[in-house]
């Protein structure tokens, strides 16, 4: 059974006009409503198979956590929670675009969904898990998100097209996962995939062994399989699947990028590995008529 939440419309929040309270809501007994801050709802999910949070802003997964593990992501301790700014850490939703806009330099560094407020579509539990939908339009586009919490964390990002002529699509389920330690984890199965290197002047390079950490790494990889996050510290090695997604992309900052983003600790970046399904600029999609896409990551932790 689907649950629902009225007076949201075009991913604009009108917070003088609307109760946020659990009274005011029908949610399924595992989901309850919450605020940050006034007027920014964010989604408690409590369920038997798993523990997660997701805002309203963005769409975002901020948190997700198995039953009996650690949690899973990353989210900044001192990241910003107010209408027009992402959230650093979680998943943030990249889209209609990748990175900075392939012809449009004005327009924002990966497209235009990240830092508005979405339209919540539903909710519904069962044995398995929660799933959450929320919609977006902003002018020609036009996508549904749906949030699958349980065991596994799943994240499927519909891009539709209603108008009457093709459309271009690109992005990223932009995933920071949490580690132990940056230097101590390994990102396995990339052996032998051609990326591109985009720390200084972009060149492609061949991946050889293990992806390991001890400087800045930004790189675009052409594969469309699973890949492994193992964390030799802590023991835990995390599955990535993904599917609609050509690309994938492993970040970290490093250091002295880490210290210039006001929403990260200066230390910060030891924390966390983004790893993310992507449709680089390069790779885009096109959607016809009445088509739509799916660029989807699925998450679950190893024994």
């Amino acid at each position: 059974m689907w649950f629902w939440l009225n007076g949201w419309t075009d991913g604009k929040m009108n917070a003088g006009n609307h109760n946020f309270t659990p009274a005011a809501m029908n949610l399924p007994a595992s989901v309850r409503l919450s605020e940050i801050d006034p007027s920014y709802p964010v989604f408690e999910i409590d369920h038997p198979t798993c523990v997660a949070r997701v805002a309203l802003h963005g769409a975002h997964v901020m948190s997700w956590r198995p039953v009996d593990e650690e949690e899973v992501l990353y989210l900044s301790p001192d990241a910003v929670f107010r209408e027009g700014k992402a959230i650093r850490g979680g998943i943030p939703v990249c889209w209609p675009w990748f990175n900075a806009h392939p012809a449009d330099a004005s327009q924002p560094s990966h497209g235009l969904v990240r830092g508005r407020f979405w339209e919540f579509l539903g909710a519904v539990e069962d044995v398995r898990g929660v799933t959450l939908r929320f919609g977006i339009r902003v002018g020609i586009w036009n996508a549904e998100l749906t949030v699958r919490a349980g065991e596994e964390l799943e994240v499927a990002l519909e891009s539709r097209n209603v108008s009457e002529v093709p459309i271009v699509v690109s992005g990223a389920l932009h995933t920071y996962l949490g580690v132990s330690d940056i230097s101590q984890v390994r990102v396995v199965n990339l052996d032998g995939c051609t990326y591109l290197d985009t720390v200084g002047v972009p060149e492609m390079r061949k991946q050889k062994g293990d992806v390991v950490f001890d400087r800045e790494v930004d790189r675009i990889y052409d594969i469309s399989s699973s890949i492994l996050l193992v964390d030799d510290l802590s023991g835990r090695t995390i599955l990535i699947e993904k599917s609609g997604s050509p690309s994938t992309v492993v970040w970290n900052p490093w250091a002295e990028k880490a210290a210039a983003l006001a929403d990260l600790p200066d230390e910060g970046y030891l924390k966390f590995c983004c790893i993310e399904a992507a449709i680089a600029n390069d790779r885009a999609e096109i959607v016809l008529p009445g088509a739509t896409h799916v660029l989807m990551t699925r998450i679950s932790v190893e024994e």
